[in-house]
């Protein structure tokens, strides 16, 4: 390992050193090792990243926790969802998009605004069509096959509204 030369001694409460046991973070496995991947993710959520590939990383590594566990939850149970891991993949690039926000607002130009908020909208609108792409099917691919059409239908009348003041607008 390149550039470990500082020593560095801690004392924990109980249940600190329980937590830092059990923790599971990167590959760490030593205590040692789980302290220096807490103060690499601790630096990235300090440090803004450079772009959206940095913080494509950064939004991965955050949820690769949660999708790790429903994963595991998934195969226990014998079940899957499409809907969960496309939404968790949705997430990681929605967050993604959030986190480039310093790299790329930063001329604070009226056009790269306005080209930040459209990329926010585009993320934001393929998760909408994802979710009514799969309300028009019969059943999701979901633990429940009608999670999707029952939050949708209660959307239905302000979607009905949106169509109908397009109608009127251009009529």
């Amino acid at each position: 390992m390149v550039g470990l030369n500082k020593p560095l001694s801690v004392r924990l409460a109980d249940d600190d050193a329980v937590f830092l046991a059990a923790l599971r973070i990167d590959d760490a496995i030593t205590a040692s090792d789980k302290v220096r991947a807490l103060i690499r993710q601790a630096r990235q959520r300090a440090e803004a990243p450079e772009g959206y590939g940095g913080a494509l990383a950064v939004s991965r590594d955050l949820l690769a926790e949660p999708a790790q566990a429903v994963r595991e939850a998934e195969d226990r149970a014998g079940v899957h969802s499409g809907v969960v891991r496309t939404l968790l993949s949705e997430a990681e690039e929605l967050l993604a998009v959030g986190l480039a926000a310093p790299a790329e607002v930063r001329s604070g130009e009226p056009h790269d605004l306005a080209r930040y908020e459209a990329r926010l909208v585009d993320r934001a609108a393929r998760i909408a069509e994802q979710l009514l792409r799969w309300s028009v099917t019969p059943t999701a691919p979901a633990y429940d096959p009608a999670v999707v059409s029952r939050r949708i239908a209660a959307l239905a009348d302000l979607i009905a509204l949106h169509a109908n003041r397009k109608e009127s607008s251009h009529g």
